[in-house]
């Protein structure tokens, strides 16, 4: 059963969704990181600036936090989305590979009864030609 390529695929999925998600955790907390630091990079500024212009920095620090931490955050999102699809893109080849349609198909036709019933009359039109008619009837059962 360890060469089943369902199982492989649920595995190698579950084993992206977990690096994804160690990733996702590591550049937030990265981004997040870099913006503690831009943002208080420049503490004397703060403190030689005039009263209006230090809550004018700080906003634009908290700010500029803010955009940093979101940019780090969908970045690793968008870095951890890339790999699951990657992943499963694989895993979804290797199995297509290694499925038998033919033998597949054989066994699902094999499984069933297809009953077809046609019938064909021909009727004379009034300048004397013969047309066709035609009806169908197609049943598919499962073989019993």
């Amino acid at each position: 059963m360890a060469d089943d390529p369902g199982k492989r695929a649920t595995q190698a999925a579950a084993e992206a969704l977990a690096a994804a998600a160690a990733g996702a955790a590591a550049g937030a907390a990265a981004g997040a990181a870099a913006a503690t630091a831009a943002a208080t990079d420049s503490p004397d500024e703060e403190a030689t600036a005039p009263g209006g212009d230090a809550a004018r920095e700080r906003d634009r620090g908290i700010t500029d936090f803010v955009r940093r931490a979101v940019s780090a955050g969908v970045g690793a999102a968008s870095r951890s989305k890339d790999d699951i699809v990657r992943v499963a893109a694989g895993e979804m080849r290797t199995w297509l590979e290694h499925l038998n349609l033919n033998e597949e198909l054989a066994k699902v036709l094999a499984k069933l009864v297809i009953e077809v019933k046609t019938e064909i009359r021909f009727r004379p039109t009034d300048d004397g030609k013969l047309t066709p008619e035609a009806s169908n009837d197609i049943k598919v059962k499962p073989n019993s």
